[in-house]
């Protein structure tokens, strides 16, 4: 920072600097997740049923059971992936030198879990558990990665 910025100054584009960075981060978080789905399909996983949980719950509750473990976690897997992806670009973006961004990215990400848990009939308790238990950790853990790299570049 110049030496004629004033500290008042300084601080309000910190704070804008957070809040632009918890945006960034929230826009993409949506296309992040489905990346992952995408690249977990490209794979080999599954394809879902074409038409939403709320227009034929027996569909999905059928294809929910067809799924093999490998493929249930795959899920997981791309929704905590988005998350965490999501976390450290917020990270990289705010100024701020806490882990804040990235914990609020994850609780972006855990909002999300518990909506899909809640909408996504036939899936297993045990991958809703896990799969809500690891949202903020891995918010919390890209806030970290990010700040150890933003405290050695600096």
């Amino acid at each position: 920072m110049s030496e004629f910025v004033t500290p008042t100054k300084r601080g309000t584009v910190h704070v804008i600097r957070d809040i632009l960075g918890v945006v960034v981060g929230a826009v993409s978080f949506p296309f992040l997740v489905t990346l992952g789905h995408a690249m977990f399909g490209q794979m080999g996983v599954s394809e879902a049923p074409t038409v939403g949980p709320d227009q034929d719950p027996a569909a999905w509750e059928a294809f929910m059971e067809s799924l093999s473990v490998l493929e249930l976690l795959s899920a997981t897997v791309a929704h905590i992936g988005g998350t965490f992806l999501a976390a450290a670009l917020a990270m990289l973006i705010a100024a701020s030198r806490t882990r804040r961004p990235g914990i609020i990215l994850g609780g972006f990400g855990l909002v999300g879990g518990v909506l899909n848990a809640m909408i996504l009939p036939g899936q297993p308790t045990w991958l809703m558990l896990l799969d809500v238990a690891l949202y903020v950790p891995a918010g919390w853990l890209a806030a970290e990665l990010v700040l150890r790299l933003k405290n050695r570049i600096a």
